[in-house]
């Protein structure tokens, strides 16, 4: 069997589909993924719009990601989705083409033999769990099994195998060369003990569920212990679409760009066990001594690594496991419910959460535009059940995520720690193929839209169901809200009067065969908005933002999480903040 065949099968075990562009060095297996019955080529517009494709696919679908790009300019070109991959703890196999083995260089100081050579190891390793170089045919099962094992083990991520152009075109051998997994078994003791008697001392305790919960498929036990135990919780952006929001025992996310209830509700816990979920800046802010000041903290993570951070607060007990095994363990604990005191403790926070809601009277006022917080109260009301909404960066992420209604049960991800602009505009393409059955919206800035513009005819190529939503502010307004912070308000680079220009979307739009709506105002939204979120898609929306809306409330450098901008009254504050 010819080994790009033999690829192509290969992979068509693990996912149904890859992403990827063409070029000299993977011609022959590109060739024989489009020849293939079980696995389908995806051909984007540029290789990082198809490694962002792919990297939704897997959050989408739960299947590997598979992305393809020929040697040298589409293996820079792939970077950008790799990042996400990595930093989010996503699995992902990137295929890089290489020159014929004979081209390649023996003397590293050499820059460059064959067509399009590329230093690939070194340059990957930063965000790459495991990178290989095929350079005998004899290898390329063994390399494949091992790439696909290691993306899938510990803490998830993506490897890369460089394939030369002349090891694709060989024949197999007949004795394949296996990978063997060595099954390691976790005999660490965890100290349930310790952890059943914080619990029992606690008066306010808090559970914090994060991507390590997701990505080991534990949403359901961490569920199960907390309607067992009748204990408030919070939880990151990447899980928090997966617990209703009017459940009373839910204070919604926490960290820099929040609300005050759900800060609050950190700051005044005097206990919060932390699962599968780095304490990143985002969330604790940037003074740490300031962070939980009152709690005991328990984190568990399977990247004991974490544990060293300088950036992390004091932690109590530090358990190095999955959280898999851990919940399962803790789910077997019989705690004595202190149940006067949990109702006490869950009923504070859902008076403050009445007190200081998200959308308020100031929303509703602005006839001219549309006001932000006013738009993400509708569109959670108006999409259909089931969908998935991708929010892209900057502020349309903070208000996606401040706003967040979870009646119509929405599927939710993007890029939360790379977080790159154009992200949700090539990601709805992974997203489509990974959920063929369910509605796609793609929430994007105006400022990120050109960053991946090029996918739209990938887009409207395979006539993806997709609403594309421009939040469109004019301009960079979370960077203009940082210089009004730190600079006086003199912007740089942020909009039409510094210099930045932006594309008419509309106009865009349909250069591509694609239909547009503009919104222009609040009065647009109410009228129009449900319509056109039920529309067949491809169809993109220009939502016309008040240039001078910003996020509220949100954190400035140095200050606590319970101090959030515009600031309450010191009496107000000192009043809510008392043990």
């Amino acid at each position: 069997m010819k080994a790009s065949d033999f690829i192509a099968n290969f992979l068509s075990k693990y996912s149904n589909y890859a992403f990827g562009g063409q070029g000299s060095s993977v011609v022959h297996i590109v060739d024989s993924i489009y020849k293939n019955k079980k696995i389908n080529f995806i051909p984007g517009q540029s290789e990082q719009g198809s490694s962002l494709a792919a990297d939704a696919y897997y959050r989408s679908s739960k299947k590997i990601g598979i992305t393809i790009g020929t040697s040298g300019p589409g293996i820079l070109n792939f970077l950008q989705g790799m990042a996400c991959s990595y930093f989010d703890s996503v699995p992902g196999l990137y295929i890089a083409g290489a020159p014929v083995v004979g081209h390649l260089r023996k003397n590293k100081k050499i820059r460059q033999i064959g067509f399009q050579e590329m230093e690939v190891q070194n340059m990957v390793k930063p965000i790459c769990k495991y990178s290989t170089l095929v350079k005998k045919i004899e290898d390329l099962n063994y390399e494949l099994e091992k790439c696909i094992h290691i993306a899938f083990s510990g803490r998830k991520g993506p490897t890369l195998i460089e394939i030369p152009d002349d090891i694709s075109r060989m024949n197999m051998p007949k004795k394949l060369k296996h990978y063997k997994i060595k099954i390691k078994t976790d005999t660490r003791k965890i100290n349930y003990a310790k952890i059943k008697n914080l619990i029992k001392r606690s008066k306010k305790p808090l559970i914090v569920i994060g991507n390590g919960c997701l990505q080991s498929d534990s949403i359901k036990d961490s569920k199960r212990f907390i309607k067992n135990n009748n204990i408030p919780y919070t939880a990151s952006w990447a899980v928090i679409h997966h617990f209703s929001s009017s459940d009373p025992l839910n204070v919604g996310s926490f960290g820099v760009a929040a609300t005050r209830n759900r800060n609050f509700a950190i700051q005044k816990a005097d206990l919060i066990i932390f699962l599968g979920t780095r304490l990143s800046t985002q969330m604790i802010g940037g003074n740490i001594n300031a962070f939980a000041p009152n709690a005991k903290k328990v984190i568990v993570d399977i990247d004991k690594e974490e544990f060293s951070s300088q950036r992390l607060p004091k932690i109590d007990l530090k358990i190095n496991c999955d959280v898999k095994k851990f919940l399962k363990g803790l789910n077997r604990l019989k705690l004595t419910k202190k149940t006067n005191d949990i109702k006490i403790w869950a009923n504070e926070m859902n008076i403050l959460k009445k007190k200081y809601p998200i959308l308020n009277s100031n929303n509703l006022k602005n006839k001219k535009f549309v006001d932000p917080y006013f738009f993400f109260d509708k569109f959670y009301s108006n999409i259909k059940k089931n969908s998935v909404v991708i929010p892209d960066a900057s502020a349309n992420l903070i208000w996606t995520y401040q706003t967040l209604k979870t009646e119509n049960n929405p599927e939710m991800f993007t890029a939360f720690n790379h977080s790159p602009m154009g992200y949700s505009l090539a990601a709805s393409v992974g997203a489509f193929y990974g959920s063929k059955n369910k509605k796609i919206y793609a929430l994007i800035g105006d400022g990120s839209v050109p960053m991946n513009v090029q996918e739209l005819e990938t887009i409207k190529n395979y006539n993806i169901n997709s609403v594309i939503i421009v939040l469109n502010n004019q301009g960079y307004g979370l960077i203009k809200q940082t210089q009004e912070t730190w600079l006086k308000s003199i912007y740089a680079g942020t909009d039409k009067s510094s210099g930045l220009s932006l594309p008419n979307n509309a106009k865009v739009a349909s250069s591509y065969g694609i239909k547009s709506f503009v919104l222009k105002n609040n009065n647009d939204i109410k009228k129009n908005l449900k319509k056109i979120l039920n529309l067949k898609g491809p169809i993109l929306v220009d939502v016309m933002i008040n240039p001078n809306s910003r996020v509220k409330p949100k954190i400035e450098f140095g200050k606590p999480l319970h101090d959030m901008y515009p600031y309450l009254k010191r009496s107000q504050l000192t009043k809510i903040m008392k043990k």
